[in-house]
């Protein structure tokens, strides 16, 4: 099939469980990312991406902006994704949900996470994943300041070296904030194809080269109180 007819393919559907206290970046790049594949027809690759929480009818990102929530925890067609990408965000909030047995956030990740083809987070969205047990028996990459959290679950495996991204199985997850772009940008190539991820990738003109160079620090205690 020429590269300039798009595919037949039924809607992928991208779900990001959101809360209070969100990191925006950790949200906004997949939506970005994705978004191009249905905006221009020769992605080859139809997708929707629906941010998903409580019955609110927003939430607030970690730096304060307010964003619409488009489906809540319990509406049917958001149960069965084809991908799921749970995004990292402040301390306390990780705390909240995982230190509530009850959380509808929980109960949701794993529930459509369990049925998904795909399982992703970014950043400190690890550990909530983890908090699931979704991760176990898998190799995985997260913030940096997080990488002490996951003492509590043995059964994942941190791997060295603080890569962007990994991916075990159908599992694929991003270390800090801005590796939600190059992982992104790595599942449009896994499920739409390499042309389709250069063609994003020349539309967004993302040629990353960062003005300043540092190192990683060091991983101090886990900034999740409760996974010390």
């Amino acid at each position: 099939m020429k590269n300039n007819v798009k595919m037949s393919y039924a809607p992928f559907l991208i779900v990001i469980p959101v809360y209070d206290g969100v990191d925006l970046m950790d949200i906004a790049a997949p939506r970005e990312i994705f978004g191009w594949l249905t905006v221009d027809e020769s992605f080859h690759r139809d997708v929707k991406v629906v941010y998903v929480g409580g019955n609110e009818e927003s939430f607030t990102t970690n730096n304060g902006v307010k964003i619409a929530i488009e489906a809540t925890f319990n509406d049917a067609n958001v149960q069965r994704p084809n991908l799921i990408w749970v995004p990292g965000g402040s301390p306390d909030a990780l705390e909240a949900i995982i230190d509530n047995p009850d959380s509808p956030y929980t109960a949701f990740v794993k529930s459509a996470g369990s049925q998904a083809d795909w399982v992703c987070s970014v950043c400190e969205g690890a550990v909530l994943l983890a908090n699931t047990g979704l991760l176990n028996g898998h190799r995985i990459t997260t913030h940096w300041a997080f990488v002490n959290c996951f003492g509590n679950y043995p059964e994942v495996t941190v791997v060295n070296g603080h890569p962007r991204y990994v991916k075990s199985g159908n599992r694929v997850t991003g270390g800090g904030i801005s590796s939600a772009l190059d992982e992104a940008f790595y599942l449009v190539e896994l499920i739409a194809g390499k042309d389709s991820a250069i063609k994003v990738q020349q539309t967004m003109q993302y040629y990353p080269k960062p003005p300043v160079e540092s190192v990683i620090p060091n991983a101090g205690s886990c900034p999740v109180l409760d996974l010390d």
